[in-house]
């Protein structure tokens, strides 16, 4: 089977799974609308940061845009500020480490899931990023300074927190 037909099933599968996580976690039709383009943004983000270690400006725009259903704007703007600040003091500090993608991709998200989402879902999601990559290279004997794409799991941590914190 080609690979681009693998990952079509496997985004089919995904919004699926979000469609139903977000159907048990909330009876707001606003908030499942939110959640579902949200998911398939989310999906879309980490399929192009995969595949070209970049993730488009037109990502950030479409999340800001979904999260304008149902804002609290003084969160939405307090997310966004705050949350993509340890995110970018990594930057300047290491260098090459973090890309300004990755910056944008979390303002975007704390714009949507507001400060204590936001925080939540950097959590998960690196924790995800370091835990894999660490048993990834481990068993594969390869050097640990290889890049790796964060949006996959930063987005998990997005989805996750949006199921746990409705977002702002």
């Amino acid at each position: 089977m080609k690979k681009s037909k693998i990952l079509m099933i496997l985004g089919a599968i995904l919004t699926i799974i979000s469609l139903i996580g977000l159907f048990k976690a909330f009876d707001d039709t606003n908030l499942i609308v939110k959640g579902f383009f949200y998911a398939l943004i989310l999906i879309y983000a980490s399929y192009k940061d995969s595949k070209e270690k970049i993730i488009p400006d037109k990502i950030h725009l479409m999340i800001i845009a979904i999260s304008l259903i149902k804002v609290n704007f003084m969160i939405a703007i307090m997310g966004f500020i705050i949350v993509p600040l340890p995110f970018f003091i990594t930057a300047l500090l290491k260098g090459d480490g973090i890309g300004g993608g990755d910056i944008k991709f979390m303002a975007s998200s704390g714009f949507l899931l507001g400060v204590k989402g936001g925080f939540i879902a950097s959590i998960i999601g690196l924790t995800l990023a370091v835990a894999i990559n660490f048993i990834y290279y481990k068993i594969k004997n390869k050097d640990k300074n290889i890049s790796f794409p964060l949006a996959p799991y930063l987005s998990i941590g997005c989805f996750l927190s949006f199921l746990i914190t409705g977002g702002c």
